[in-house]
Order: structure tokens, then sequence, then C-alpha cells
């Protein structure tokens, strides 16, 4: 028996199936110093693959995280209290597929409009507030299916689960079969209820010899330029994953090009990401400037925009003459900030036209940006 979005799964899984990569978790570490009180959870984990990952500095992996086992256990046990007559016509490998389908591809969490306008159409009820995110244990508890409808009717509307893409930080001439990638462990309140992101918990739970499947996404608009090129890298919290990958590769390859890092983040003594690193980059020259911003170790905050500010006479330097741009992190309000901190440098140390400066920069291919 096909239960209903069974089909499309298997053809979704089937397009990308030359693309999946299968690894093991090798490590899973926070980098946050959480004892001595960051309220952020960032894990580096590290992926190893048995044969060559192809990929470039600047490309992401895509995963489609699995819901838990927990949740999908109480989603089937309520299911076998409303609909016990309808299971008993499955054999066992029937309900077992049900069980995948609820853990591996089925979303089942933060329920789209789209979904619960089908679903209203299934319930007893009509009034489903859209504007609530339901997990669909409690739409379920609170807005039954009518009798009339199976649970392969509610399989057939459901969303699938969505990859989430994470930048790469590992270069893949440094760091060979292995593959890194910098996550955010994301947090919010939900009626009282402290949330974690579907995703970033997923993979924050993952354990050495675990294993995980994805697929590369190639980034052709965020690359390297030619190894005699000055880049700056501008990245906030896990913006700095892709220029971790840049520096790497930039080290491995002897770059002649100069490397200027901005980077911040809220205290220096419990997130600063990848400090050794850094140090060792700068101590060793890959990095010719860094750049440092921690929000909250002053009363007055301070951001990667006003350190570009405090450098504005060398930065406008580099960028006339020929260095690339690249911004990664938040779009709201991160990158907007630095756009036009980046605007007024251009216009109070080069008197230029900052619209058109920055629109030739693009052009040239020396203003970038991989902003979420």
């Amino acid at each position: 028996m096909v239960f209903g979005n069974y089909e499309f799964f298997k053809k979704k899984k089937n397009q990308i199936k030359n693309q999946r990569i299968y690894g093991k978790i090798l490590n899973n570490i926070i980098l946050n110093d959480q004892e001595k009180g960051s309220n952020k959870e960032i894990h580096h984990i590290e992926i190893f693959v048995p044969n060559k990952i192809e990929y470039l500095p600047g490309d992401s992996i895509g995963i489609f995280p699995e819901n838990s086992c927990n949740e999908v256990d109480h989603l089937i046990e309520y299911i076998k209290e409303n609909k016990k007559e309808e299971l008993k016509k499955y054999k066992y490998e029937e309900k077992n597929k049900i069980f995948n389908l609820f853990k591996k591809n089925l979303n089942i969490f933060y329920l789209s409009e789209n979904f619960l306008n089908k679903y209203s159409f299934l319930s007893e009820k009509k009034n489903i507030d859209l504007n609530h995110k339901w997990k669909l244990i409690d739409l379920l508890k609170k807005f039954p299916i009518k009798n009339k409808y199976s649970l392969k009717d509610l399989i057939k509307i459901m969303d699938p689960i969505k990859p989430r893409l994470y930048s790469i930080s590992s270069s893949p001439i440094a760091h060979g079969n292995i593959i890194h990638i910098t996550v955010s462990r994301h947090r919010f309140k939900l009626n009282k209820e402290t949330i974690y992101g579907h995703c970033s918990d997923f993979l924050s739970k993952l354990k050495m010899g675990d294993e995980l499947s994805f697929f590369i996404y190639k980034n052709p608009f965020f690359k390297l330029p030619k190894l005699n090129k000055d880049i700056i890298l501008i990245g906030p919290g896990t913006g700095i994953a892709p220029f971790r990958s840049f520096l790497y590769e930039r080290e491995a390859r002897k770059a002649t090009g100069k490397n200027w890092l901005f980077f911040g983040d809220q205290y220096s003594n419990t997130d600063f990401l990848y400090q050794t690193e850094i140090k060792n980059w700068k101590k060793k020259g890959i990095l010719h400037y860094v750049s440092l911003s921690f929000s909250r170790d002053q009363e007055k905050k301070i951001y990667v925009q006003n350190k570009i500010w405090e450098n504005r006479i060398e930065f406008f330097d580099w960028i006339k003459n020929g260095a690339y741009v690249y911004i990664c992190g938040n779009r709201i309000p991160m990158s907007l900030d630095v756009e036009k901190m980046i605007c007024r440098v251009i216009e109070k140390v080069g008197k230029c036209d900052s619209k058109f400066f920055i629109k030739k920069m693009k052009k040239e291919g020396r203003y970038l940006k991989d902003v979420y």
C-alpha cells in the first residue's frame, strides 16, 4: 500500500540519489564557553566521508533533519488510539513505513498555512488559528479528523521536511575527506516553552559514529578570487564558517593576496569562535589584519561595522586597489548595517558616489554576500 506522498518522497530521493553523500560524525563540540556564562550554543561538527568529496570553499551542505523518535512515538500512539480500525488492516511492514514517513520525510513541526488550510477540510472543527505555530500532535488533539477520513488522507496533504543549508567551514585541500560545518542551535520561546530549531537541534544531538546523509549545494556566486588578490572577510557569529574554509584554502594554496578578517560576537571570553586558529593565522601572516568586535565586552555596543569605520582609511585603500569584499551572516540587520557603513566609508573617505562604486564592484565580482 502506498501512503499518500510516499511516491513523491521516493521520486525526490531518486532525483538527488547521485548527489547524496553518506558520512559519519567524527566530532561534535560546542565552541562557546558555557561554563563562563555564554548563552549561545554553536557546534563545530566534523563529518568523515569514505569517498572523495567534490566541493569548493563557499559551498554549503543540505541536510534533511529527522524528527525525534519521542515525538514520532507520541504521534503514533495518538493515531493508534484514534484510528484503531484502520491500523488493524495494515501489515507490520506498512506500519513500519508509516513510522519512517513521520520520522524521516514528513514535516510535523511549525505546520505551514497551506497545510492548515487543507487540513481544515478533514477536521471536525474549522476555526484553526493560522498564526499559531502548530505541532501536528497538538493539531490532531484540538482539531480531530472526521471519521470518514483516513490516515492516508492526512499523509497525502502533508508537507515534506525541507532541507536546511549550512556553509561548509572546511577546505577540500586542507581537510581531505572530512567536511566541517558550524551550527548555531537556534532556540526561542513559544507559549512559554523553549523551542529549538528543527535542523540545528537534530545536528546538535549527533554523536561520534552517528551516520548522516547530505548533499553539496554549489554556490557559484560566493567564490575565492585568484591567489594574488586581496580579500576582506566580514562574518560575525556563524558567518565565520565559509571564511574559515577560505583561509584554510588560501593557506594550503600559498596565496599571495592579503586577507583581512572582521569578526564579532557577544563576549570575547566565551564567544570567540575558532580563536586559536584565527590567532595562528595572524601569527603566521596568513591574516594581514584581524578586526574584532565583541559587542557586550563594554558598556557601548561595538559591532563589525564600527570596526570598518575605525579602519576606514585602510579599508577604502584596499577596496580602491581591487580587494574583494565578502559578507556572511544575518541579512537583517547585520548585512544591511555593514553595507551602509561601507557606503559611508566610500563617500566620506573616497569622496565617491557609493552606489556607483559598489555597483562597479559587483560588476567586477568583487562584492559578494551570502546572507540569510
